[in-house]
């Protein structure tokens, strides 16, 4: 199940990197689950005041879901445990701070119905003798206006849950939090594999209304949510077969980041170090810090990063044509690049209080990203197309040379590099020697000769600036 790909590239923020580093020598866990693991988290400590604009006028929320594919004994669980510890440590405060709430809201709560019960003898006295009840009718309107409620704690974690639950506590608890599982049977195999819809909607930002009847109905406004599910392969293909057409179909699977990372057994050797955990450390005290955060932010793209988001989104676009890369998975090329957008936001907003402009170098991360999720997403669940492998050669090999040329700031790319950097199965100095006339007949580049070297240079198209698919 696992699907065969290089390691990943650096697609993250130094600060992040180097915390997913630490993590890796700690545990010995594949970089990749990190990675998915880390997104979730640092999602979970901003989603709750943040918001990104897309582009004016469309702004959305920014929680990321992910689902993690990797056998047992990977240390998921351990990966979990440690990026995860901050969130339990504040929930558990912030419960004990409610039982002090809760037993404050007993002791008014019992106060109010004795002044309501000798309000309403008050009343009845009044009206059974004919008197006026003007005065105590509005003593007991006042009181019924002023009734304690309940406080509970805000809650970040829901594990094994049930779709009610999970709407009720975002009511009631707080509306940001994170559906994890890292056992994904008890996901695949209970009720919550059946509303994925539910899923949907929340992962949008739609109102949702919710009808019960044993307590009052409500509307479950802005809310944000998490999801990260670590599946092991066999229960992750019992999920796709049972529920994978209405997933495909119903969106949820275009709104997923998949990861099926390289396992790391048989390579997980102890050499005595010993992490000083400086960076998880750092990481911990800046969640709980975030987490107390309230005022709101709407991040937006910085003017440079705005051009490089919307020709990302147009490359996503166009690969969806025949021939193009995602024709067989438009959905999850229809969510791209919203969820670079996301992941942008939660990087900017995670380490970045002094300024709400999303710089071009943080969006290129997490489009550096979101690229090895895509093709993640084709070797895991893209549908058959009638592309022929050379289309697909071309197709990839303009989206490298595009982003090494906007990565490197290079105004050419020399062939020999191609040949000794470029994707693996394209450094056959035939075969590229023939992508790359197709390409320069087909308008997509230019080749030029300069004192016996080749180099190449991209023509300006809706392909720019598409970012590199660590897959190669």
């Amino acid at each position: 199940m696992n699907v065969p790909a290089q390691p990943l590239p650096t697609v993250l923020p130094r600060e992040l990197d180097l915390l997913v580093k630490e993590i890796a020598q700690t545990t010995q866990a594949p970089y990749e689950l990190i990675v998915s693991v880390l997104l979730s988290a640092t999602a979970l400590s901003v989603q709750h005041r943040c918001r990104v604009q897309r582009k004016p006028g469309l702004d959305g929320p920014i929680g990321l879901f992910l689902i993690t594919i990797c056998d047992s004994g990977e240390r998921k669980s351990a990966v979990q445990k440690l990026l995860f510890k901050a969130f339990m440590e504040i929930q558990r405060r912030w419960g004990d701070g409610a039982m002090q709430a809760v037993a404050k809201y007993k002791i008014d709560r019992a106060l109010w119905r004795e002044k309501k019960e000798a309000l309403s003898n008050a009343l009845q006295r009044a009206i059974s003798k004919g008197a006026q009840v003007g005065d105590v009718e509005k003593q007991l309107r006042e009181l019924l206006e002023t009734e304690p409620q309940p406080s509970f704690a805000r809650k970040l974690i829901y594990a094994d849950t049930t779709i009610e639950a999970l709407l009720a506590g975002l009511s009631e608890c707080g509306n940001s939090a994170a559906l994890v599982h890292d056992e994904f049977a008890q996901f695949c195999d209970g009720p919550m594999a059946r509303q994925l819809g539910a899923l949907n909607a929340l992962w949008s930002g739609l109102d949702w209304p919710v009808d019960r009847k044993t307590s009052g109905s409500f509307v479950l406004h802005d809310a944000s949510l998490t999801c990260l599910l670590q599946a092991q392969p066999t229960v992750f293909q019992r999920f796709v077969s049972r529920h994978g057409v209405q997933a495909l179909g119903n969106g949820f699977f275009a709104r997923v980041l998949l990861c099926s990372p390289i396992s790391t057994q048989g390579h997980r050797f102890e050499n005595g170090h010993t992490a000083d955990n400086t960076h998880i450390n750092w990481f911990y005290d800046r969640c709980k810090e975030l987490l107390e955060k309230s005022e709101p932010r709407v991040l937006r793209f910085s003017t440079q990063a705005q051009w490089l988001w919307n020709d990302i989104a147009n490359s996503y676009e166009s690969s969806t044509l025949p021939g193009g890369s995602y024709h067989g998975a438009k959905d999850f090329a229809s969510k791209a690049a919203e969820n670079i957008a996301r992941i942008a936001a939660v990087f900017h907003a995670f380490l970045n209080e002094e300024t709400d402009e999303i710089s071009s170098e943080t969006l290129q991360y997490a489009a550096n990203l979101v690229d090895y999720y895509g093709g993640q997403f084709l070797q895991l669940l893209g549908r058959t197309d009638p592309v022929t492998e050379q289309q697909y050669d071309l197709a990839e090999l303009e989206r490298w040379i595009r982003s090494i040329l906007y990565e490197k700031q290079w105004n050419y790319v020399p062939k020999t590099h191609i040949l000794q950097y470029g994707p693996n199965r394209l450094r056959n100095k035939a075969k590229l020697d023939l992508l790359i006339e197709i390409l320069a007949i087909n308008g997509k580049i230019t080749i030029w000769k300069i004192n016996k070297k080749i180099i190449i240079t991209a023509n300006a198209t809706s392909m720019a600036a598409i970012p590199f698919n660590p897959n190669y």
